[in-house]
């Protein structure tokens, strides 16, 4: 097979690719989606401030069942009416309206499946979520993992790819191992590069919450396992590329690890969170989201012709069965087999 690709046909695609929405016909580049990944802080516990009112730009995708995408709510007073299913009151509505009022020329969607007691490598049997430890968890190969990849890709088909929002650490600080705890940065590190690279989006944004500033009890940063995930968590930035935390101080508390779903909870954490998105650049289709582009190359293009037509390259594979780097729609490096 030809490891090169036209140039207009990556240009015609690109321009083709759309979703309808609520009978509004949107195209890949103005319907933005986040993927919400984490324990039970994420899927919510706040049933009783759960955000039930719609947004024509903010939608949800059913990824677990008629994988077809709805006006984003959650049902007061129901646990399986969260965005994920599996918890209501949690950060993804703050988070997705955020972003809706931050970016008022696109739509806004998510893919959510954070789970009660969800953890990153730990395996937790003792927990609420109905499934295994080995189950309940992001990584490689697991279900919350292979629920996540599996629908980015199908959705990355016809939307833009944002980044992932994530919250986990405070059942690895309770539930497994001193070991595991002082690993937490290094999992974190691992899952979400085994993320990017099955999804194919290498350089996406991952956006962690710190550890729970206001835990109180066994999930207490005065207790030592607590007090390493927290610094696990601190470290994680440095250790892997697009990353960064969204501060926890000063949340308003549903209990012992849980933010409540107002203004004051997680109402704060997704402004925060949309605010570490702007200042980094990471918004798709905004003039400084070319912050999310690999180091540009030093190598002059390339400017070739077969049957189909010319076809320009940026730099040609460095060995055989390698991608070509081509020039995509959007002028960032990709590449492409």
């Amino acid at each position: 097979m030809n490891r090169t690709i036209c140039f207009a046909a990556l240009c015609l695609q690109a321009a083709t690719a759309q979703v309808n929405l609520g009978g509004v016909t949107v195209p890949k580049d103005k319907f933005v989606v986040f993927l919400f990944i984490g324990h039970s802080n994420m899927a919510g516990r706040d049933i009783n401030h759960s955000d039930n009112v719609t947004d024509p730009r903010v939608w949800n995708y059913h990824w677990m069942s008629d994988k077809q995408w709805v006006l984003a709510k959650e049902v007061p007073g129901n646990l399986a009416n969260g965005l994920s299913g599996r918890g209501c009151g949690g950060g993804g509505m703050p988070n997705l309206k955020a972003l809706a009022q931050a970016f008022p020329s696109y739509y806004i969607g998510a893919i959510d499946n954070a789970s009660l007691s969800g953890t990153c490598h730990g395996s937790v049997d003792n927990n609420t979520s109905g499934m295994p430890g080995d189950s309940n968890r992001y990584w490689k190969g697991s279900q919350l993992y292979n629920e996540i990849t599996t629908a980015a890709k199908e959705v990355r088909k016809t939307a833009t790819l944002g980044g992932i929002f994530c919250m986990l650490g405070t059942i690895e600080a309770t539930r497994t191992s001193e070991q595991i705890c002082r690993n937490f940065s290094d999992d974190i590190r691992q899952m979400v590069t085994d993320m990017r690279a099955d999804i194919g989006e290498p350089n996406l944004p991952f956006v962690m919450g710190k550890y729970e500033a206001g835990a109180t009890g066994m999930y207490a940063t005065t207790n030592p396992w607590p007090k390493i995930v927290a610094a696990q968590i601190d470290s994680v930035p440095s250790k892997l590329p697009f990353s960064a935390l969204v501060e926890s101080q000063g949340l308003e508390m549903l209990d012992d690890h849980h933010y409540t779903a107002t203004a004051l909870g997680h109402g704060t954490w997704a402004k925060r969170a949309t605010a570490v998105i702007q200042a980094k650049g990471w918004f798709p289709g905004t003039v400084s989201s070319l912050a999310r582009g690999p180091e540009r190359s030093t190598v002059k293009p390339v400017l070739g012709s077969g049957a189909q037509g010319q076809f320009l390259i940026l730099a040609p594979a460095a060995e055989p069965g390698a991608p070509d780097i081509l020039m995509n729609a959007i002028g960032q490096r990709e590449g492409l087999r």
